[in-house]
């Protein structure tokens, strides 16, 4: 119980450094595509939200890369559980299954999220401790996937909302070089105008 309190733990100053960092790089972007552009306020209040949506995803994140490193030693507690009730040539019956499934949640609590409810059939006692590792690896790669997609979306609407919020001497490339031709355009108007 302490390993798994201690895993669960070790995520959230991880999980905050890499939002941070993605904080920092998000900004640096908008600054630099936006030269012209003072942030409000409320631009900092949607970072900081921002920053705590990320938070939370970069630890679970985190925590599931975790747990997919620890994969091998879940299979090793399980194999034990399995030899301990069955011989290795026994066919497991998915409710056998299930119950094993349910004494691995009652000793690692936190793998409920990720295999609870998966139907473990045509295994054997020695093949099941590996099907339910592999597809723990396999679930925990696709959560991973969606909180990165999470992470993007999160990214996308406050990119949207932090340069809506910019001071309106905002400009950005197109009105630069607005700004640009038209100070060109004065430029000749003036020399025109001497020259006569």
């Amino acid at each position: 119980m302490w390993n798994l309190l201690q895993l669960s733990l070790s995520s959230i100053p991880w999980g905050i450094f890499i939002a941070m960092a993605c904080m920092a790089l998000f900004f640096v972007l908008i600054k630099g595509w936006y030269k012209d552009a003072t942030l409000s306020p409320i631009s900092y209040i949607v970072g900081a939200v921002l920053f705590l949506f990320l938070s939370f995803q970069c630890i679970l994140i985190v925590g599931s890369i975790k747990i997919i490193n620890t994969t091998d030693y879940y299979e090793v507690q399980i194999t034990r559980i399995v030899d301990s009730i069955y011989d290795a040539s026994d066919d497991i019956s998915l409710r056998e299954a299930d119950d094993i499934l349910k004494e691995i949640i009652d000793r690692y609590p936190i793998l409920q999220y990720y295999i609870e409810g998966g139907e473990f059939t045509g295994y054997t006692a020695k093949t099941l401790p590996h099907g339910i590792a592999n597809a723990l690896k396999s679930f925990m790669r696709w959560y991973i996937f969606r909180r990165l997609l999470w992470c993007l979306a999160f990214v996308a609407v406050g990119a949207y909302c932090v340069i809506k919020t910019m001071s309106k001497q905002y400009g950005g490339p197109q009105r630069r070089s607005a700004i640009r031709r038209e100070s060109v355009h004065q430029k000749r108007k003036r020399i025109s105008r001497t020259r006569r």
